[in-house]
């Protein structure tokens, strides 16, 4: 799927973002589309590299903002992060089971 594609049928078909899982900074969310089910990480931190101090040393994401991410939510309001994850190669396909 391309990321237009997406973005339309999240616009248009309304299909919710659930919640999976917390791993190493990032909220894991899945989204059914009509190609599948979809997994996308939400980075919640990221690595800066303090010049001063010669180290490298973990941050909030500023990208997060004021979001409030619920258990469930319209996956439109997530499409900045989805497109990040197709952009990256993060937007994968996972079993329809749960």
């Amino acid at each position: 799927m391309n990321k237009n594609d997406i973005k339309k049928e999240l616009m248009l078909g309304k299909a919710p973002a659930r919640f999976s899982h917390y791993c190493a900074g990032n909220l894991y969310y899945t989204v059914v589309l009509v190609e599948g089910k979809f997994q996308f990480p939400v980075p919640t931190v990221e690595s800066v590299f303090d010049q001063d101090a010669d180290t490298e040393r973990t941050i909030l994401s500023p990208d997060l903002g004021t979001t409030t991410f619920e258990k469930q939510m319209p996956g439109a309001l997530l499409i900045r992060w989805i497109s990040k994850a197709v952009d990256s190669g993060d937007f994968v396909k996972i079993d329809q089971e749960e």
